[in-house]
């Protein structure tokens, strides 16, 4: 399977895998390393808003972003794990 990564900021409301140095390269004047996380694309009145981790993301924040599209399981039926 071929990953389908990109450098282009999502523009469809979804779910995205984000790799990125997510607060810079170099954070407090310490190195840091990338890392992945699963952020969430909105649509709002003048635009799109970006979440991840239980925070707004702003593209002036990170470097060397790639996202690909997330393809998330169906939830459970929450009545047929009850029973």
């Amino acid at each position: 399977m071929k990953t389908l990564w990109t450098t282009k900021w999502p523009t469809k409301v979804g779910d995205y895998w984000a790799y990125w140095y997510r607060y810079g390269k170099i954070s407090c004047g310490t190195p840091c390393e990338p890392e992945m996380t699963l952020m969430r694309v909105m649509k709002i009145s003048n635009g799109m808003l970006y979440t991840a981790d239980g925070q707004f993301v702003f593209e002036s924040e990170v470097e060397e972003p790639y996202f690909m599209k997330a393809e998330l399981p169906a939830p459970p039926d929450i009545k047929e794990i009850a029973s």
